[in-house]
């Protein structure tokens, strides 16, 4: 099943459906009548569905938004499964944890770790011996160098550019095309070529 029914819910299901032995049974998550309309899969119901749910039904968060996909998880009690799109990459000594989801175009090249429920968006790149941190956010066409660190729910915004060796903190949002050439404190918001902290946040995203 996958948890959430927004347009996130519907690229998690599109990757779902073009991995072989994956069949999803639904998704699970607040009533929106529009939201349910479009999806390809039934609704199953608000998040109450999953008290009385099969014991053995595995999960996957179809939400963008990192620090909701923590709270989620430690609400589940469940057995998360892994999605990697048949058109991502994966390289030698790569580890990827319950719950985490690659887009397709995404590139994870030699020695990477990615913990809980991280989602690497289309045409991401990573480079090697990075971690990436639970719930951590790779938006579409963001690149990640070499021996990086991407904090717990932090989010990397599409097009942005981490370089070699910086560290992103815990809930900080790297702005759409921002180059990180120095690291990004836990909590910041930052900005502009290069990027520079504008603010503190509470883990914000720039995708739904």
């Amino acid at each position: 099943m996958v948890l959430g029914s927004s347009g996130h819910a519907r690229e998690v299901l599109a990757i779902a459906a073009s991995c072989a032995g994956v069949a999803v049974v639904g998704c699970v998550g607040p009533a929106n009548d529009a939201d349910a309309a479009r999806l390809p899969v039934p609704w199953l119901g608000e998040d109450g569905w999953l008290e009385t749910a099969p014991a053995d039904l595995d999960y996957v968060i179809g939400i963008g938004h990192g620090p909701t996909r923590a709270r989620l998880d430690r609400l589940t009690g469940r057995r998360a499964a892994r999605l990697v799109d048949p058109h991502a990459t994966v390289g030698p000594r790569v580890v990827i944890g319950p719950g985490t989801v690659l887009w397709p175009g995404s590139v994870l090249t030699a020695d990477i770790t990615a913990g809980r429920h991280v989602h690497i968006g289309t045409n991401v790149s990573v480079g090697h011996d990075t971690r990436l941190d639970d719930c951590a956010t790779l938006l579409p066409g963001c690149t990640v160098a070499g021996s990086c660190r991407i904090g717990r729910a932090a989010t990397i915004c599409a097009g942005a550019t981490v370089i070699d060796g910086v560290s992103v903190g815990a809930g900080a949002v790297l702005g759409a095309g921002a180059v990180a050439i120095r690291d990004v404190p836990a909590g910041a918001v930052a900005v502009g070529v290069p990027a520079r902290p504008l603010a503190a946040t509470g883990g914000g995203s720039c995708h739904e």
